[in-house]
């Protein structure tokens, strides 16, 4: 049962080269699909094991703790939010929600609690490795030859810009950029001596093998340098941000804490090495900006080009600086419990302004401090800092251990986590960057649980329960008893509900394409909402839509069926605000679709007048009468 769960780890480490080509969203949907049911196996067969032996159970962590937190303070947030439904299931967009969020949440617990020792966690951050290399490959080739689509695979449309098996290119950035530096971390621990031992024989536990290190330190660096090349072709400036911080913490750490002077010096280096490459773009950055708007091409590299072009940077943290504007201004409104998990677009958009008049879908922040406070409230903020607090605790702990090839991987792992966290203050969470969060926060987890990673007591705890009366223990015992079975009976039934519920999302979201591929387009969309209904609010404003642009042909020459579309969007208008009676998206829609029908029948231009007011009350910057750029769901 144990070697299923390692399978079924593995296979969660997989996620970022997995898409599904016959879904409309390939990339969310396949990912979201496949890690979801990975992991709820996994969950099941370790809650078996839990509860026949409680040595399986995740060791006492202050981590695991704030992670179960965050999860319940975006619970609490969602019930009385805008939209419970889209808190708990969001989009086929995003495919997030408090589902995705508890299943990831699962997937740390599962990782602390039976990835024990430190060959095993070589093993897997090695694995890891693996996979993140041929991530890397992919994306090399994909710049090559952007136009090829083996397997389903969808073109670039953002050339030269890659995004590879991902949907955009700064989740493939923020994957790469904390491959970089975990594969730096392992380089630096082959040049690392192994502790001896109490008879001086030396310790080869972190070791891939015996013999001399040098096909190990090659495997690294290969590693290494792939994945810095493929981040490069990202073009994403925030994981380069959040590389550059991520080595400056690593460096800053060994500078501190070194053990020796020669540490300490390299360490140093290290920093000046990233200072001076920071001081050189700010240069180059001030040197190509001018009066003339952009400067011509100076670069081959799509990155250094973005980083040292004055309009791009002005470009982008313009718009970041009005999103973030309109969530504060909406985090004031609701500061208490929040706006509800997934609901940040429905907030922002009663502050939303585009100097363009473009109505923008803006699904997130951009920003996960403030997207945290906006959806989240002051609980849902307070985890969050909670549980950043005691990662950057838990990494200056075990960066003071004796040992340095036992610290070195804290390090660098706390570099990665570093780095997406300033990564995350211009993104939001992704199939990638919760993998790698996840991965190493129970790595950081189960690094700090003792050297056979069994999750036994200290010694105040069985001091405490000497003096527990014997009645009193047998009692708690006898009920220990049928509390596992139902613990472990509620896992196989939410493994189960996930995996029922993936299969059916997948067969929803496959109708969706084929009905924009194949041809019957009505009775594909009707499948897909009735394939899954949480998520059925996407297809429908994708109807709404289709029936305003194509109303006047088909009222002119297709009556019956414009009588059978009347009906039928009516039933479906009233199903999605029942859900979602604040998404300003819906009430677009159902403005542009009533007032095409009210050209022909004048009866539905009340209809159509309600639905504007509506939109101008929940969105009163944007435009009800143009489609909004961006997936509706």
């Amino acid at each position: 049962m144990l070697i299923a769960v390692y399978v079924c780890l593995a296979l969660v480490l997989l996620t970022p080269l997995v898409w599904a080509p016959e879904a409309f969203h390939p990339f969310t949907v396949g990912k979201a699909v496949w890690s979801r049911s990975a992991i709820a196996v996994a969950f099941a067969l370790w809650a078996l094991l839990a509860a026949l032996r409680l040595y399986w159970r995740p060791p006492p962590s202050a981590l695991l703790v704030a992670l179960v937190l965050g999860l319940a303070a975006a619970a609490l947030s969602s019930v009385f939010g805008a939209s419970p439904q889209r808190s708990l299931w969001s989009t086929y967009t995003r495919m997030e929600g408090l589902v995705d969020t508890a299943h990831w949440t699962a997937f740390a617990l599962v990782l602390a609690a039976t990835v024990r020792s430190k060959r095993d966690w070589d093993r897997l951050l090695g694995i890891h490795l693996v996979i993140g290399l041929a991530v890397a490959l992919v994306a090399a080739v994909r710049f090559q030859v952007p136009e090829a689509g083996p397997f389903g695979l969808l073109p670039e449309v953002r050339y030269p810009r890659i995004s590879g098996t991902t949907a955009n290119p700064t989740f493939l950035g923020s994957y790469l950029q904390a491959t970089v530096l975990i594969s730096a971390g392992f380089l630096v621990r082959t040049f690392c001596p192994a502790p001896a031992k109490a008879g001086g024989a030396r310790e080869a536990v972190s070791r891939m093998g015996a013999g001399p290190p040098w096909p190990e330190r090659l495997l690294w660096l290969v590693v290494l340098a792939a994945a810095a090349y493929a981040l490069a072709l990202t073009g994403s400036m925030g994981a380069l941000a959040g590389l550059g911080v991520g080595a400056g913490v690593a460096a800053a750490l060994y500078v501190r804490f070194g053990r020796t002077r020669r540490t300490r010096r390299l360490g140093l280096a290290a920093l000046a090495a990233i200072g001076a490459t920071a001081i050189l773009l700010a240069t180059v950055l001030a040197l190509r900006a001018g009066p003339d708007g952009a400067p011509p091409p100076a670069f081959d590299s799509i990155l250094l080009e973005r980083v040292t072009s004055t309009e791009r940077i002005g470009n982008t943290l313009g718009g970041r600086l009005r999103n973030w504007e309109a969530g504060i201004r909406a985090f004031a409104e609701r500061p208490l419990l929040g706006w509800g998990h997934g609901n940040y677009f429905v907030a922002s958009g009663r502050y939303r302004n585009t100097p363009d008049g473009t109505a923008r879908i803006n699904d997130h922040a951009h920003n996960m401090t403030i997207e945290t406070a906006v959806t989240g409230g002051l609980p849902g903020l307070a985890a969050y800092v909670l549980l950043w607090g005691l990662t950057a605790a838990a990494v200056l702990r075990r960066a003071r251990d004796e040992v340095s090839r036992d610290r070195v991987l804290a390090i660098f792992a706390g570099a990665a986590l570093a780095g997406w966290f300033v990564q995350s203050q211009t993104l939001f969470y992704a199939p990638e960057s919760w993998l790698q969060h996840m991965l190493l926060l129970a790595f950081l987890v189960r690094s700090g649980a003792g050297a056979d990673g069994a999750p036994g007591g200290d010694g105040k705890t069985q001091a405490v329960s000497g003096r527990v009366p014997e009645a009193l223990r047998r009692a708690a015992a006898r009920a220990a008893v049928p509390a596992r079975a139902i613990l472990a009976s509620a896992a196989l039934v939410l493994a189960g509900t996930s995996l029922t519920s993936n299969s059916a999302i997948l067969t929803a979201n496959t109708a969706i394409w084929r009905a924009e591929t194949k041809g019957a387009f009505l009775e594909e969309m009707e499948r897909s909402m009735h394939a899954f209904a949480p998520l059925a609010n996407g297809p429908r404003v994708i109807l709404f839509n289709n029936v305003a642009a194509n109303w006047p042909t088909v009222s002119a020459h297709h009556p019956e069926l414009a009588r059978r579309l009347i009906g039928w969007t009516g039933k479906e208008a009233e199903a999605a605000l029942a859900t979602e009676p604040e998404n300003w998206v819906i009430h677009h829609a159902l403005t542009r679709m009533y007032r095409a029908m009210a050209a022909t029948h004048p009866e539905w231009t009340e209809a159509a007048d309600r639905h504007f007011e509506r939109s101008l009350a929940l969105a009163p910057n944007l435009g009800p009468m143009e489609a909004p750029v961006g997936s509706p769901g």
